[in-house]
């Protein structure tokens, strides 16, 4: 079974390029395990309950967002004083979307509990303490990047990608890198 990363990264990159029509520019992607992250100016918040409990991250750039919120308006004009509870919207949507259908997957032999995604705009950073991880996946579009953050307990994390002596590992070095095709 696929770890939930990897299937947050593979609903993003079809979102990407096959509901939105947005290019994907990156030829090879990388999930990183850092102490912190830096958010994106326009972030979701969801949080999963059950089997995998977790919360995952989504934002992008702003133009980035920009460009999803054109193709979700499908032409349709907006005045300048609803332009950002539509963005804040899509953004929440997109992150239920991608996050939906990525634990459908997972969903199957377990219960998967989801919460109404929340809005950060303008936040700063994520941190972890002792007990927990963050997974990073950057996927850059000609539009600027995406970013999945999933923050999980460290025991979860050793579960889901099930490397031999990946505990010896990840003491070694907080930052060890998870390389993905």
């Amino acid at each position: 079974m696929k770890n939930l990363s990897s299937l947050l990264m593979d609903r993003s990159i079809s979102f990407l390029q096959e509901d939105m029509n947005i290019k994907v520019i990156n030829s090879k992607f990388e999930i990183t395990c850092p102490k912190k992250t830096k958010l994106k100016e326009n972030m979701a918040m969801i949080g999963l309950g059950g089997n995998i409990n977790s919360l995952v991250c989504i934002g992008s750039d702003d133009i980035l967002l920009d460009k999803i919120v054109e193709a979700f308006l499908e032409g349709e004009i907006i005045n300048d004083k609803d332009l950002n509870d539509i963005r804040e919207s899509v953004s929440c949507e997109v992150a239920n979307i991608i996050i939906g259908n990525a634990i459908t997957t997972l969903a199957k032999d377990s219960i998967i509990n989801i919460t109404p995604p929340i809005f950060i705009y303008k936040g700063k950073s994520l941190f972890k303490d002792k007990t927990s991880k963050i997974t990073i996946t950057t996927i850059k579009t000609n539009f600027g990047e995406m970013l999945i953050s999933v923050i999980m307990s460290k025991t979860l994390l050793e579960e889901e990608f099930k490397f031999d002596n990946f505990k010896d590992k990840f003491n070694k070095n907080q930052n060890d890198n998870i390389h993905l095709k």
